[in-house]
């Protein structure tokens, strides 16, 4: 008895290496594709695909989604402006902060980079049939949901997701059922949850 308890456990053990190793593995794949599609390696990608998915965002709240520090962030945009991928524009309801969006150069190498991600996913799952795709969608969602801590982390998560390919998105239901609606947040980070 004591034996087939530590067979179980060592058996979990063994699962969640497996799964650490396959979630790595596409990870890994998705940076270097989405970077080989970005107008420079880094957060670059991210940075594009995240405008797609909310235009109009402070850097405040790109930083965040991309992992970079405030200056890191301003210099990243700086970099993207002067490519002629984002602009600036003054915020709907406060004067000292600014929104970024995506030009049409923009989108285009926006949808560049979430092609290359899809393509990664694709090919990476292939081996699913769609039964088994399902069952993978619906426990990923349900981590997802039970893993969200707030709306900043959201933005993280969410950082290179096709928006117009994620209908009903987990994280957004997520969000709303904890009383924090992303698609009308455009200000701040801040939300019930933090």
């Amino acid at each position: 008895m004591h034996r087939a308890h530590i067979d179980a456990a060592m058996h979990g053990s063994r699962d969640r290496n497996i799964f650490g190793a396959f979630a790595l593995m596409i990870s890994d794949d998705i940076v270097r594709a989405s970077s080989s599609r970005a107008p420079e390696a880094g957060p670059a990608g991210s940075a594009l695909a995240l405008l797609a998915h909310k235009p109009g965002i402070s850097i405040r709240m790109l930083a965040v989604g991309v992992g970079l520090s405030h200056a890191g962030t301003v210099r990243l945009v700086d970099r993207l402006v002067s490519e002629g991928l984002i602009e600036r524009r003054g915020h709907s309801t406060d004067g000292r902060t600014r929104s970024i969006f995506l030009t049409s150069l923009g989108k285009t190498a926006s949808d560049e980079v979430l092609a290359s991600r899809d393509e990664v996913l694709a090919e990476g799952l292939s081996v699913l049939d769609a039964a088994e795709m399902k069952i993978l969608c619906d426990i990923a969602e349900r981590v997802l949901r039970s893993r969200l801590e707030n709306l900043a982390q959201s933005y993280r998560i969410c950082r290179l997701c096709c928006y117009e390919g994620c209908t009903n998105c987990p994280v957004d239901d997520e969000l709303y059922k904890r009383g924090v609606d992303r698609a009308n947040s455009t200000s701040g980070l801040v939300d019930p949850q933090s």
